[in-house]
């Protein structure tokens, strides 16, 4: 059994075989690391209740050597499935272009509707990152720095990424594996 297990949960018309998810998965399969990137439910309309639902039904376990990495949507989707088990240590949360209490995209509003308990979320883990680039053409790089902010988070503002997806070629993202490393190692 691997040591280590990572959920990767995508956001708002990605799958699993999107953007720089195949890469990841494919670069850390030789280490200790166990990686299951979820294919949540009808992401070209996404609904709040069926996203946590998939998360409650998909990950069974969890404890001090998972680490819970979001893209976009999916960092706020993690926050709230977080809240709602936050009695669970885990080894990290790592969030990609995230936004919490509000978003530039009026069709996902639901998903920071939710009041989050921060406190909890950080008691959670030590391990906490968020990144965010400069030219972030879909999340303002702000939306990210507040997330930050609020899960008193290491914040990396890089200037160039945009929304860190395919259709701007960022299919590799050897800084997020090089984070990973870092508390896997």
């Amino acid at each position: 059994m691997k040591k280590y297990k990572i959920y990767l949960i995508h956001g708002y018309t990605a799958s699993s075989e999107s953007n720089w998810f195949p890469n990841f998965k494919k670069e850390l399969e030789n280490y200790d690391i166990d990686i299951t990137i979820l294919n949540m439910p009808n992401s070209q309309n996404p609904k709040l209740n069926e996203w946590i639902e998939y998360m409650d039904n998909s990950i069974k376990e969890y404890d001090e050597n998972t680490i819970f990495i979001g893209h976009s949507l999916g960092c706020v989707t993690i926050l709230n499935f977080l809240s709602n088990n936050s009695s669970k240590k885990i080894k990290g949360l790592f969030l990609i272009s995230g936004f919490i209490e509000d978003t530039p995209i009026p069709e996902l509003f639901e998903f920071v509707k939710p009041e989050l308990n921060y406190d909890e979320i950080i008691k959670l883990t030590r391990n906490r990152l968020v990144i965010s680039a400069k030219d972030d053409d879909i999340i303002n790089y702000e939306y990210s720095q507040i997330l930050a902010e609020r899960l008193e988070s290491k914040f990396i503002l890089l200037d160039k990424g945009k929304h860190f997806i395919d259709r701007d070629n960022f299919t590799e993202f050897p800084l997020l594996i090089g984070e990973v490393k870092k508390i896997t190692d």
